[in-house]
């Protein structure tokens, strides 16, 4: 449930993707926002092309900061949701990479915008998040989370690989498919879209199943209950596939793994402002005219 926030931000985190074009020209004019506000500020760059210093930044959970101000593109936004999952910190995405939407407020806008969210006129907008599991020879051999997505993919081959699906004690599917999306209203704008899935909208309470290039044309997207447990077994006689959440790679999976997805406890808190509208963008970003008379 979206909320309206009256509270004046005194301290901020910044994490700064300077790959992306336009970047600095975006964080100095942050930089000096924060200033005139008189808004303490840590400022960190991401290391975006190097996983291992992504995974050296650490734990920032217990984070002592009023908000997470995130200036670069959706990936870096991911990156900086993983590092404060659960934490309850407000996340400020600022776009300086491409189609941005998570990162929805534009770079060009922030000398208008970023004053009136330090001076708490702004809201929060909950984003479901999952929680992924691989149960390998009956033990919980991985943990991992995901705001957009988690991926089951083929690897480095070429054959199709059949995946056996449950939702709860309910037996649903063998898909025989290239992969396997299992996605959050957040993630059904990310992959899950460019593979033909629905757009779902970010306050619904629900997951998006879509195979990747199914055999049989029955196995379409499936839109699933969130509060389910949504189970997908990898056959004992299966290629190599390969376990994402986020377009990172986490894990190889083995024959006779079983991956269960569920709805993590926490969600990410988006910090936008209150006119903000979920369709807007929707229409902005994806180009929506209506219909030509």
């Amino acid at each position: 449930m979206e909320e309206n926030m009256r509270k004046k931000i005194h301290e901020v985190l910044v994490l700064l993707n300077r790959s992306t074009a336009g970047a600095d020209q975006v964080a100095a004019c942050v930089e000096g926002i924060l200033k005139k506000e008189k808004v303490s500020a840590v400022w960190m760059d991401h290391p975006f092309a190097d996983p291992e210093a992504v995974a050296a930044m650490g734990d920032l959970r217990k984070a002592r900061v009023d908000l997470f101000i995130v200036i670069g593109g959706d990936g870096t936004l991911l990156q900086a949701a993983r590092r404060i999952q659960g934490s309850g910190i407000p996340i400020l995405g600022i776009n300086s990479g491409t189609l941005g939407f998570l990162t929805s407020l534009p770079g060009g806008e922030v000398a208008g915008v970023l004053p009136r969210i330090l001076r708490g006129d702004f809201k929060l907008v909950p984003r479901m998040a999952l929680n992924v599991r691989v149960i390998r020879k009956k033990k919980v051999w991985y943990h991992g989370w995901a705001l957009n997505e988690s991926v089951i993919t083929r690897g480095g081959h070429s054959h199709m690989v059949r995946l056996e699906v449950r939702v709860g004690a309910e037996y649903l599917t063998s898909y025989l498919c290239d992969g396997l999306i299992l996605a959050t209203p957040t993630g059904s704008t990310a992959y899950s879209l460019s593979a033909g899935g629905p757009i779902i909208s970010p306050q619904a309470r629900a997951f998006l199943l879509n195979p990747l290039c199914a055999h049989a044309l029955t196995n379409r997207p499936l839109v699933l209950d969130a509060a389910d447990v949504v189970a997908v077994e990898v056959p004992l006689r299966s290629p190599a596939l390969d376990l994402e959440t986020d377009g990172l790679n986490c894990l190889k999976l083995e024959p006779g793994d079983r991956v269960e997805f569920s709805r993590a406890r926490r969600p990410v808190l988006m910090a936008c402002l209150p006119e903000a509208n979920f369709y807007s963008v929707l229409r902005q970003k994806l180009k929506w005219s209506g219909a030509s008379i």
